[in-house]
């Protein structure tokens, strides 16, 4: 502006100059003056063509903000909708949810008893189980409908604010059950017999085997010391009685003869024996085949006794000029021993059973 002012002081200057110097010296400065007006003025062009794109760019971002605003405006005019039906869907569901009377309630408490008792005693036992009590915690919306008290229960997919429902807590108890003694039958007495001879009177008497317990006694072994439910008593057809028997303490040896080592040493550790010693023997049959056993099979040994066996092999050697088998004396001398030693453990045995019986 100040380049504008000066234009026109020159101006002036000019037109009152007289003479040609004074007005060659003001056409001088006028012209200078429109230089520098002229540049202002394009400074200006340029600040104003900046301030255009500006503009411009401002322009863009506000259309892009006015669509930004309409969407998001749009959005929360469906929430807003969305909200309402939530609002009509859970008010429609607090006037039809389900409704369960307090008759109703009680009865569907007391056929869960009975299933839960069914359960218990649905297996034979010697005892009566019986539920006594069941403590309950109820969640619902409680209403009044006549003089009838109304329990609103809330369905899976409901949703209804925690103030909206009430806790009830209550007891329900069940009376002792009386036994009924039409359906009870007598229980055989079976103290004094052989174990197996007490199962089978006890399952031809409809009951079935029950726990065994083993207890040292001076009776032979696997005699029935007791019993529970004792004899002449009454049970339910089907209940289990349980034996307490002299303690076992020998065992029938099982016939290993002809296995493979593998399955011998398997019978004998089912039968609550252990494998002794194993001794080779030259013989035709596949090597590892059990040709003897220290303990003849049927015979009682002391559970957890070894029984020693012998067994097929391999060493052989033959003779360069005879070609007959040579075995050597160890070897050779085996099945001897056991027959010696299984003889021995044998009168022992003997002994041991008419002592029993002598006592009995």
């Amino acid at each position: 502006m100040s380049d504008i002012t000066d234009l026109r002081k020159n101006i002036e200057r000019l037109n009152k100059s007289t003479n040609a110097y004074s007005k060659r010296q003001s056409s001088t400065l006028v012209e200078r003056s429109l230089r520098n007006v002229e540049s202002e003025l394009d400074a200006v062009h340029k600040e104003l063509a900046s301030k255009t794109d500006t503009l411009e760019q401002l322009k863009k971002e506000n259309i892009s903000l006015r669509h930004d605003y309409d969407i998001l405006d749009s959005r929360i005019g469906e929430i807003l909708k969305e909200k309402a039906e939530l609002e009509k869907k859970l008010e429609r569901l607090s006037r039809t949810r389900p409704e369960l009377s307090s008759k109703n309630l009680v009865n569907a408490f007391k056929d869960s008893l009975e299933e839960m008792d069914s359960s218990l005693n649905s297996s034979s036992s010697r005892v009566n189980y019986n539920i006594s009590s069941m403590n309950i915690k109820l969640r619902t919306n409680i209403a009044v409908k006549g003089n009838d008290l109304r329990f609103q229960l809330p369905k899976a997919d409901d949703i209804i604010p925690a103030d909206n429902l009430s806790e009830v807590e209550f007891t329900i108890s069940s009376s002792v059950k009386q036994p009924s003694f039409s359906d009870l039958i007598d229980v055989p007495d079976v103290v004094g017999l052989d174990r197996d001879i007490a199962v089978s009177e006890i399952e031809n008497a409809g009951f079935r085997q029950g726990e065994v317990i083993e207890k040292n006694s001076d009776l032979v072994q696997g005699t029935v010391l007791s019993q529970i439910p004792s004899g002449s008593s009454v049970a339910k057809p089907g209940d289990s009685v349980d034996l307490v028997i002299s303690r076992i303490t020998s065992v029938p040896v099982p016939n290993i003869v002809g296995m493979d080592l593998a399955s011998a040493k398997k019978a004998l550790s089912a039968s609550n024996l252990s494998t002794g010693k194993i001794t080779e023997q030259v013989d035709s049959s596949k090597n590892g085949t059990v040709l003897a056993q220290s303990v003849a099979a049927g015979e009682y040994a002391d559970i957890g006794n070894a029984v020693d066996i012998v067994v097929s092999g391999s060493d052989i050697e033959f003779a360069a000029v005879s070609g007959k088998t040579k075995v050597n004396s160890t070897i050779s001398t085996a099945t001897k021993d056991l027959r010696s030693a299984s003889s021995a453990k044998q009168a022992t045995r003997i002994a041991s059973l008419r002592k029993s019986v002598s006592r009995r």
